[in-house]
């Protein structure tokens, strides 16, 4: 398997060069080459639960390697003492590793009672000492967890190269996908934005296109809207793009501010007949920076297609996700050195820049990753067509290939219409994270996780019942193994 995946990811880092630029893919391709030749090269998946990481030395080594997508290790306590502790799976690893991180320990609940730095680490013993005691009620199986400040695909690397937190990575060249703005999207939890729109058109998106999917369902409950609040703008411009009514520059300003002050993080931007003509929203992004909003985005830089219904939506889901993606990468970049490279998978299968990894492109990230790899798989197996089945943590995708990638210029993903090219992958809220619930009348699965933190309830974290802990139950999953 971590054969296939560093194909995988070499075809991949190939095919962005060559769509970004394909007279130069030649030239870039070889240097890019000829660098990975004297470089690690690592590919990471991110999801909502785990993390996993294949790396190629210069060497042509391989490595793999796993973690929590929080960045927590997690271990038992084997033997304590007074300012120590030992655990044996802690056996093995670097020479000072763990020097720096912080070690907490949970009750039963899962609260926490005690937490302090790792000062020393013998990799021969497992130990691991603290300059403050351990609490006496600390006691033999007591689960304990190891955190930094560090995201989960710079743990990997650091463990692979075996790093401590006192030495810098060396320039390495990092290629991952994630489905950080996918989750974020199914659970709802992107950032407070604002849909400003033309006057009079407040609940364009509350009334849509009409669709009616569920067409006999007793109790059609529509998606909540993605954006917290309106803010309708005095302009028009006619179909040809020709500017009927001007902006009012004046009380556009006055209504961004009033949204400053309320907390609002994002702002999306889309005014009818935009793709026709920009100029007011490039306007309306101008007086939304001066204001102090640092992520603004517009419709006719998101998608700049007709239809304003899913242009609007896919700059709403744009505005939603894009600061939520931006700090994340943001965080990973400073882990690296500065001569290092950061790709990101996007949805329709291709690779950018970390700093142009957008909201509208992470959707299926992760996903679009499978689906380039099982059909390579499948063609090299002597398969032409191939299904593709990916359960996560909090998702779980399906998808298809027929002989060629197939590619969905609009699509809709958790009540979201999406204008933007992606890879025809079918998405459902239900992973093994999936929180199961009653309401009192039906039991429900997802769309809310576990997640990483504090995970499934047999992950001793304190967390709630979900569908890993029904497999537990049920004798699928065997915890001696584990």
């Amino acid at each position: 398997m971590s054969h296939i995946f560093s194909v995988h990811a070499k075809q991949q880092a190939a095919a962005v060069e060559t769509d970004l630029n394909a007279d130069d893919s030649v030239v870039m391709m070889t240097t890019e080459h000829t660098e990975n030749e004297r470089r690690w090269q690592f590919w990471v998946d991110v999801g909502g639960t785990f993390t996993d990481c294949v790396a190629l030395s210069p060497q042509s080594v391989l490595h793999t390697h796993k973690t929590l997508s929080s960045g927590k290790v997690k271990g038992t306590v084997e033997s304590v003492a007074s300012e120590s502790l030992d655990d044996s799976l802690r056996q093995g690893e670097p020479p000072d590793f763990w020097v720096g991180w912080t070690l907490s320990l949970r009750d039963a609940e899962g609260d926490l009672f005690f937490q302090t730095k790792v000062t020393l680490y013998d990799s021969l013993t497992g130990t691991l000492r603290f300059l403050v005691p351990v609490p006496i009620e600390v006691s033999v199986g007591q689960g304990y967890e190891l955190h930094s400040e560090l995201e989960a695909p710079v743990i990997c690397i650091r463990t692979i190269l075996k790093l401590p937190l006192e030495e810098s990575i060396p320039p390495v060249d990092v290629r991952m996908g994630t489905t950080r703005g996918t989750n974020a999207l199914l659970e709802r939890k992107g950032a407070r934005t604002a849909f400003v729109t033309t006057n009079g058109f407040a609940d364009l998106l509350l009334i849509g296109n009409q669709d009616r999917p569920e067409l006999f369902d007793l109790d059609i409950k529509k998606p909540l809207p993605l954006y917290e609040t309106v803010v309708e703008v005095d302009e028009r411009l006619a179909a040809d793009g020709t500017i009927l009514q001007s902006l009012d520059t004046t009380n556009a300003k006055q209504q961004l501010q009033q949204l400053k002050a309320t907390g609002i993080e994002s702002v999306a931007i889309a005014l009818l007949n935009s793709y026709r003509n920009p100029v007011h929203e490039e306007q309306l992004e101008l007086l939304a920076r001066e204001v102090g909003f640092a992520e603004v985005s517009r419709s006719s830089h998101v998608a700049p297609t007709i239809k304003i219904v899913p242009r609007a939506e896919t700059t709403i889901l744009d505005a939603y996700l894009t600061p939520i993606l931006r700090s994340y990468v943001a965080r990973i970049r400073e882990s690296l050195s500065s001569e290092s490279t950061l790709k990101l998978m996007t949805s329709h299968g291709g690779l950018v820049d970390g700093s142009r990894f957008t909201g509208k492109d992470s959707i299926l990230s992760g996903p679009a990753g499978g689906v380039v790899a099982f059909s390579q798989i499948g063609q090299n197996a002597g398969f032409a067509q191939s299904i593709g089945f990916d359960m996560g943590g909090t998702s779980t995708d399906v998808s298809r290939f027929g002989g060629e990638l197939e590619i969905q210029t609009e699509t809709i993903k958790a009540g979201v219409r999406i204008a933007s090219p992606t890879l025809a992958i079918e998405t459902v809220a239900a992973g093994g994270g999936s929180i199961c619930s009653f309401d009192g009348i039906q039991l429900h699965v997802g769309p809310e996780s576990a997640g990483a933190d504090p995970g499934p309830a047999c992950y001793g974290g304190g967390g709630p019942l979900t569908v890993t802990d029904v497999n537990v139950a049920l004798g699928r999953v065997l915890p001696e193994q584990f």
